[in-house]
């Protein structure tokens, strides 16, 4: 369950219990699942039921835990055995996220080697304070018993939720971090017997700090080409994205790199040139409206202190222009919150004074990147204009704030932090903890995350229950000339559902069918690397079939990449889900060497690409029919070259 500040509310953790009793105790291996529609090959789903954020995730004896308040359990990561529900039922609460623990050296006094799982304790009712509560297991994980002397942490609050436990070896004790959800904080608390715990320290005010923050984790990540490692903190900003930072832990507090926290706060090292910050005294807008400058209240995620808003200005009409300035560069960027009305809240490009660009807020008060191709512009005098000719004073507003000149585009429409996944449907992200300590397995870092989205996975079309966690990804930090940062990998396991597979070198030109490589079902692997000629832009059409597709698109003279999945699925009976799941996604990545190379997997119902060796990730659902099995490459008003390695996947099942 989350909430954000808008005022929607989202219950289907509430729920959970009821799916899972109805489900829990049936194995996975006993279902047809190429008979069940979208139900995905090999991304791990219940036979039945509700399956929500991944908790509990340990390595034990060799064997790989995934809990979700149910179990499954594996040997490599792949593949699955769903055990029966080890939670006890009828105990009039909803069993909410967290973790599960390994006591090897009996400090709770529940036996050597006991399981110990940590929850939130989450009464019926709106008003009642969320508790952590844990449950015992000495059976590695096959049933759980109550601790009846629950909870082991309550402080009164409404929101306070999903906690992860750890052991932190340099002070011989257990950590835990737990969120504050509604106030954006995340909590560290710390015990010797994981029964009672003392307040450490908070984290807060970096990043995106709007909606809820859930599900954390704090770990530490190597750094490759070394061998030192960091610590890495990762928080769910609702409903549907993760955000991570990177930084040093000593056993109390979490404090981000200081490279790091200016990239958060001021933006710097951001790629461009800062036209205007509204920071300096030499500003780009001379007749800056009176109270432009003033903070408005609820208002998140600008950078600095300062900002330009209509908000606080009463005088009628406003159209504020900046500067004129001669366009350089092929794109401008920059951060926009306020009312979504085209023809009276907006940002507009003045080029010869008439509007060639336009772009109006999404009726929040969150500062989003957004920004303008403009290229056909570059040498043309322009101004920037900011409008407010609403007479609504809710969200009848409109806020600009780090205005950029830059040859890479930003029209990502999410906030400035450092995300996981760009794409719409990768939450609550945890990592596997590694209790065998052998193999090298506790250097390697294993997450995975709900492919979901809390927008519309109430609506999401399943006969066969709703909700299946992503592919296992391997999680490293590299040097960047902006900090270090989390680079991702799908687990090397994979490898073993290939078929022998085909490898093409192609040059492309337009829109052709992939030959030699026909799916009997949209379960499959492409591993492919794109040298751009004289193309503006090349990408792959998947799911091609019945006047549908997939379309993934890069633009190399942009930088930008973009999904598009306003027309690929079938479920078209409910206009909710239509609605918030129909939109294309985009994520500025620049080329590496020259070249472009998208590592994806496809599994019926989903797709995930990690593109430029997992320096950025993009995880959506797409609820294709299962005819749509046409794969198509494209390159526009150009060639480009292609070299391709193409694999159809067996199911895990």
């Amino acid at each position: 369950m989350m909430n954000n500040k808008s005022g929607y509310r989202f219950d289907l953790r509430c729920i959970l219990g009821l799916f899972l009793l109805v489900g829990g105790c049936v194995h996975a291996q006993e279902i047809d699942r190429k008979a069940q529609e979208y139900r995905p090959m090999y991304h791990f789903s219940p036979a039945k039921g509700w399956m929500g954020d991944p908790d509990g995730l340990v390595h034990y004896n060799s064997t790989y835990h995934l809990f979700w308040w149910g179990h499954a359990v594996s040997k490599d990561l792949v593949h699955w055995q769903e055990m029966p529900r080890p939670m006890k039922e009828g105990m009039g609460f909803s069993y909410f996220s967290g973790s599960v623990v390994v006591d090897k050296m009996n400090t709770g006094g529940f036996g050597k080697n006991s399981m110990i799982a940590f929850y939130t304790k989450h009464l019926p009712g709106d008003s009642l304070p969320e508790t952590q509560a844990i449950s015992i297991s000495n059976n590695e994980g096959r049933s759980f018993d109550y601790y009846q002397q629950n909870p082991v942490l309550d402080i009164n609050k409404v929101f306070f939720r999903d906690p992860q436990v750890f052991w932190y070896e340099q002070d011989k004790s257990w950590k835990m971090v737990v969120s504050r959800p509604d106030v954006q904080q995340i909590h560290i608390y710390q015990s010797t017997d994981l029964k009672k715990w003392t307040f450490c320290s908070s984290f807060e005010g970096l990043g995106a700090k709007n909606s809820f923050w859930e599900c954390p984790d704090l770990f530490e990540l190597p750094i490759e080409g070394s061998n030192k490692k960091k610590w890495v903190l990762i928080i769910g900003r609702g409903p549907n994205r993760v955000q991570y930072f990177v930084g040093d832990f000593n056993g109390k507090t979490f404090v981000t790199d200081k490279k790091l926290e200016d990239y958060l706060s001021s933006g710097k090292g951001i790629n461009g040139s800062v036209f205007e910050d509204f920071e300096g005294k030499n500003s780009k807008w001379p007749k800056l409206p009176e109270n432009s400058k003033n903070k408005v209240s609820g208002v998140t995620d600008y950078l600095g202190e300062h900002y330009l808003s209509t908000s606080n200005v009463s005088n009628g009409v406003i159209r504020s222009k900046s500067q004129v300035f001669t366009v350089g560069s092929k794109a401008i960027n920059f951060l926009l919150m306020g009312g979504n009305h085209p023809d009276s809240t907006c940002i507009n490009l003045l080029v010869d004074g008439k509007v060639v660009r336009t772009t109006s807020g999404d009726n929040t008060r969150v500062f989003k990147w957004n920004g303008w191709d403009v290229r056909t512009w570059i040498g043309k005098k322009a101004q920037l204009e900011l409008v407010d000719l609403s007479k609504d004073t809710t969200t009848g507003f409109i806020a600009v704030d780090h205005i950029l000149f830059s040859d890479q585009l930003s029209n990502q429409h999410l906030e400035h932090a450092l995300w996981l996944d760009y794409g719409p449907d990768y939450y609550a992200t945890r990592t596997w903890r590694d209790y065998d300590n052998k193999n090298g397995l506790a250097d390697t870092v294993h997450a995975i995350g709900w492919m979901g989205n809390w927008d519309y996975a109430r609506k999401a079309p399943s006969k066969w229950g709703k909700g299946f966690q992503s592919i296992p990804r391997v999680m490293t930090l590299r040097e960047t000339p902006s900090g270090l940062r989390v680079f991702q990998q799908p687990i090397p396991q994979l490898a073993q559902l290939r078929d022998s597979g085909i490898h093409q070198q192609l040059q492309l030109k337009g829109v052709q069918s992939l030959k030699n490589f026909k799916p009997g079902v949209n379960s499959y692997e492409l591993d492919a690397t794109f040298t751009p000629g004289t193309a503006k832009a090349f990408g792959f059409n998947l799911l091609v079939g019945e006047g549908r597709k997939l379309e993934l698109r890069y633009d190399p003279q942009l930088g930008e990449l973009t999904l598009d999945r306003r027309n690929c699925t079938n479920f078209i009976t409910d206009t909710a889900f239509t609605k918030s799941f129909a939109k294309k996604y985009a994520l500025p990545l620049a080329m590496d060497k020259g070249s472009l190379r998208l590592h994806i997997f496809v599994d019926r119902s989903s797709i995930e690409i990690f593109a430029n060796d997992g320096e950025k990730v993009v995880s959506a659902t797409t609820f294709a029919a299962d005819t749509q099995l046409g794969l198509e490459t494209f390159s526009e008003d150009g060639n480009t070259k292609l070299n391709l390695q193409a694999w159809k996947l067996k199911s895990i099942w």
